[in-house]
């Protein structure tokens, strides 16, 4: 005994240390795009609070809702518009906790293409993503803008890329209204630019992503989620102060070209507010689009919980994007 309590010395052991406690695991995943940058590093300042990420890049809102509504990760970041999909299956395990990022989609006109006005537009034919959030978008803010609808001709890609801008470039089409990186791949590739008409022009303005997690998983873990959150805002505050680092980290993260990149982040915020009054206004907006049979907005008052933002922040609930 004695022969092992000095070998245990030597190896730089100690035989009176207690047994380290495991840090609290959290299955995360978020969409690969720029304006998620933020959560792409979140896990560097999660370890400061003792947390241990286990984090799965996806592709779409779909993908991230579907992940979470069958129980595949705790916490997701997917979009404002899924509270409304999920109320709308009658899904409500789960609480929006903080915003990730608004923006991030545009209408791009082709070069030579002129619209001073939404009304312009009419008699255009502009690419599209069926029922996408930024589609939404658009002709919310075109019908408010004063723009017939019926005299504007969209032609459907499922998710952009390669196929809408060379569309685009062949002049098979006089715009589109995407996300990014494919308004700044057009931008850079000198094939459109980006139109002056917001389409975020709407009560909705332009939120976009949004955090959410499971309830069970928040009630059994909340000192968890807290330190997510804690660390989401590390990470947010960290990039919106280093300009340089946002893009090394959306390059790094999502692929794309580095001036593509550049183009594209300053058409969209990191932002962890969470916006109760654009979001009802987003999910009645998608009722009368007749994306959702009901209007869902009841869900924002059911739905979205503050008070880990306002405890990790210090701040009352009207700083942080509630009513």
């Amino acid at each position: 005994m004695r022969k092992s309590f000095f070998a245990a010395i030597l190896l730089g052991a100690s035989v009176f240390a207690a047994p380290t406690q495991a840090a609290d695991k959290v299955r995360f995943a978020y969409t690969v795009q720029v304006h998620q940058a933020n959560m792409m590093i979140i896990q560097d300042y999660a370890k400061k609070y003792g947390l241990e990420i286990e984090i799965t890049p996806m592709r779409r809102y779909a993908d991230l809702q579907l992940a979470l509504m069958t129980n595949q990760v705790d916490v997701a970041a997917m979009g404002y518009v899924n509270v409304g999909l999920m109320q709308e299956k009658n899904f409500t395990d789960y609480r929006a906790i903080a915003g990730v990022f608004n923006g991030g989609q545009s209408l791009v006109l082709a070069k030579g293409v002129k619209a001073a006005s939404w009304k312009e537009l009419e008699g255009l034919k502009l690419g599209t993503a069926p029922n996408s959030y930024a589609e939404l978008l658009f002709k919310a803010s075109a019908k408010l803008g004063g723009a017939d609808l019926s005299k504007i001709t969209t032609v459907s890609f499922a998710a952009g890329g390669p196929p809408a801008l060379s569309a685009l470039k062949n002049r098979e089409i006089d715009g589109f209204v995407f996300w990014e990186p494919n308004p700044a791949d057009a931008a850079v590739q000198d094939i459109g630019y980006y139109s002056p008409l917001d389409i975020g022009a709407n009560p909705a303005k332009h939120i976009n992503g949004v955090m959410v997690v499971n309830s069970n998983f928040l009630k059994d873990k909340r000192a968890a989620v807290l330190g997510l959150i804690k660390a989401h805002i590390d990470a947010t505050d960290a990039l919106n102060n280093d300009h340089a680092r946002y893009e090394q980290v959306a390059i790094m993260g999502t692929g794309a070209a580095p001036a593509i990149v550049t183009m594209a982040i300053p058409h969209g915020s990191l932002d962890y507010k969470l916006h109760a009054k654009e979001a009802k206004a987003l999910l009645t907006m998608i009722h009368e689009a007749k994306i959702t049979s009901e209007d869902t907005s009841v869900a924002v008052d059911k739905q979205f919980d503050y008070s880990l933002l306002m405890e990790a922040t210090g701040k009352p609930k009207d700083q942080l994007g509630g009513e």
